[in-house]
């Protein structure tokens, strides 16, 4: 039994780590999330002597009661009471018959929802398939039928119940879903008031119930941010600026050298330096979402500084080359990807801030090229300016 409690912890404890790692939906409170449950069926008790018995012999009513609530769209917890009767065979010198033992248990059970764990999050989705398993604590008395057993007796038990189970919970509304739940329990010999024959006994239970669930709509997604990530993208960007501030200014220094030059062939050979200095990343990179080709708000002031940049300086043309990471995605999908981020900024150069589009040409390096070591660095598009 230690074994089987130890498992059942285990599993707890790994979906609970899975919780713990969830980045990708809003915080929620403690009042978030609760449900209430109540169910009914049968019980088939497994003891002594059943194989004797006709299945039917050892069906007996079941019920329950639970409250939950789940961490995460993976990831719950309930406690429950329950119990009614246990129906039990005896084969012995007296004769042969069942006899029933009265009982209530109350269980923590932690819920690992498998349709959550191994598909996309959904909560308008018309059935989820939960594992449970946990622990309860039953308490039997009673038993009828005592003359069967040459007038002895027993008094109350008290057990330790490791169990196991499956739910299959089937949509409603927002907040109501129906339930067929099949759990096995497992007791020690003493539990139906024999010990004989077998080291354990056990139930199987077969219930259909309703559940309610207080918060309506599931879990609210978010996006996730990585402060770490922002802060390194943006010291990249200030290297960036850096270095075309850098180069201006050596621009500058050989256009002022160039114009106290008479000399027509050092005329020329300085203005082919000039523009080989100009092909220079513009002080602007658009960084983008993972997986994602749209544009997000904070981002424009950077199409902002490369649109200005172009008005100041009208001999000048653009190069817009989108990039993806390496790291998701295939080859095909991230060159797609990086044409359709090249693409969504020149639209907004020419739509927005009336850059011509015959200023801007489009390039897409997909993964092939990775300008900068961190991954996310990566989802960009660079502006690099030419001369005409």
């Amino acid at each position: 039994m230690k074994k089987i409690i130890f498992i059942i912890a285990a599993l707890f404890i790994a979906g609970s780590y899975s919780y713990a790692q969830e980045k990708a939906y809003a915080p929620t409170q403690f009042g978030d999330h609760w449900f209430l449950q109540g169910q009914i069926g049968g019980s088939y008790t497994i003891s002594e002597y059943h194989s004797d018995a006709g299945f039917g012999d050892l069906l007996s009513p079941h019920a329950a009661i639970s409250v939950g609530k789940y961490f995460s769209p993976k990831v719950g917890a309930r406690l429950q009471v329950g119990g009614w009767q246990s129906k039990n065979y005896y084969n012995n010198t007296f004769g042969e018959g069942t006899y029933k033992v009265s009982y209530i248990q109350t269980n923590l059970d932690g819920l690992l929802n498998l349709t959550n764990l191994f598909m996309p999050y959904n909560p308008e989705r018309g059935f989820n398939l939960i594992f449970l398993a946990g622990i309860g604590y039953a308490h039997g008395w009673g038993k009828d039928n005592v003359e069967a057993f040459g007038g002895e007796g027993y008094g109350k038990t008290n057990s330790i119940v490791p169990r196991v189970g499956l739910q299959g919970d089937f949509r409603i509304t927002d907040a109501v879903s129906l339930n067929l739940e099949l759990t096995g329990n497992l007791y020690p010999d003493n539990f139906n008031g024999r010990v004989e024959g077998k080291k354990y006994d056990g139930t199987v239970n077969a219930m259909v119930g309703l559940t309610y669930n207080f918060t309506r709509g599931g879990f609210k997604m978010v996006d996730a941010a990585d402060p770490a990530a922002i802060k390194a993208a943006n010291d990249k960007i200030n290297e960036l600026r850096a270095l075309n501030d850098s180069k201006d200014s050596e621009i500058s220094r050989l256009q002022r050298e160039l114009a106290i030059k008479p000399e027509p062939q050092v005329v020329v050979e300085k203005t082919k330096e000039i523009k080989e200095q100009t092909e220079v990343l513009m002080n602007a990179v658009v960084v983008f979402r993972i997986g994602s080709a749209k544009l997000e708000q904070n981002q424009d002031i950077n199409i902002f500084n490369a649109a200005r940049y172009l008005k100041d300086n009208p001999q000048v043309n653009v190069i817009v080359t989108g990039y993806a990471d390496k790291s998701t995605g295939t080859a095909a999908i991230n060159q797609r990807l990086s044409e359709q981020r090249a693409a969504a900024v020149a639209k907004v150069l020419t739509d927005k801030y009336g850059i011509s589009s015959s200023r801007i040409t489009t390039k897409a390096s997909g993964d092939k090229e990775q300008l900068f070591p961190t991954d996310q660095w990566n989802r960009v598009v660079v502006f690099t300016a030419v001369t005409k």
